[in-house]
């Protein structure tokens, strides 16, 4: 009986997850140059049920505007617009 070949199994299970080195930047395809905080619509896809900002993993979005997504989200939470952390 030939030993199992654990590469081919690595291999399907790698195929199955998308790369996260393949995800573009949202805002950089639309050129933002800031992110408002009164701009729910805009935030509403990086942030989860749970008011959570998502990972810059998850969410394919650019060191800068996750800098800028996260201060925004601050501000809007500050001022009552965005529910702090269920």
């Amino acid at each position: 009986m030939p030993p199992p070949n654990h590469n081919k199994n690595r291999q399907q299970k790698n195929q199955n997850r998308g790369d996260p080195r393949q995800k573009k930047c949202d805002f950089c395809e639309k050129d933002v140059v800031y992110i408002d905080y009164k701009d729910y619509p805009a935030m509403k896809p990086f942030i989860d049920y749970f008011g959570n900002i998502r990972a810059r993993y998850y969410s394919g979005v650019c060191l800068k505007h996750q800098k800028m997504l996260r201060l925004s989200v601050e501000r809007a939470r500050f001022l009552g617009m965005l529910a702090y952390r269920k």
